[in-house]
């Protein structure tokens, strides 16, 4: 396992500047002209907890209603029932009509911590994995290790209830 320095020096790659800060709390402003929002052809899947509190967190920063049966579907795996954002069309539901996401401050881990999408795996077809160090992409797979539920990691497929 690759040790994760506490503060890693500012990134210039590909002309723009991604600072440390960014890969922790994975601010970047990703360019969606290039990717249109691939990040968000991922279905994110949610413990009850996750989703109380994303509807919750999402009520006081947006002023925003979500209904658990409107914005997320039951999915079941081998070791429990967990929630999945719903998709329309293959796109995120929190997606709005300029490729941007609705709910940006509040979006799940799984969103958060994107390209990484395994412990061991990133999505190569994201632009940003190609401009992110070895050292970014470990600080994102070290978050994917202790922010993301233990079942879930645990699931290889999960079957829409």
């Amino acid at each position: 396992m690759c040790s994760i320095q506490t503060k890693m020096p500012d990134i210039l790659t590909d002309e723009r500047r991604v600072k440390s800060r960014d890969v922790k709390e994975n601010t970047w402003n990703c360019d969606i002209n290039i990717c249109k929002s691939l990040c968000c052809h991922n279905c994110a899947v949610l413990t009850i907890d996750e989703v109380s509190e994303l509807i919750s967190n999402v009520r006081k920063k947006y002023d925003l209603e979500l209904y658990a049966k409107r914005y997320f579907r039951s999915v079941k795996g081998e070791h429990g029932t967990y929630f999945a954002v719903k998709m329309i069309k293959g796109r995120c539901i929190f997606l709005n009509k300029k490729e941007r996401c609705r709910i940006y401050e509040c979006r799940p881990v799984l969103c958060k911590i994107y390209p990484v999408i395994d412990v061991d795996a990133i999505d190569e077809r994201c632009p940003m994995a190609n401009r992110l160090s070895k050292n970014e992409i470990a600080v994102l797979k070290k978050r994917y290790e202790e922010e993301v539920d233990e079942g879930i990691k645990a699931e290889k497929i999960f079957m829409f209830v």
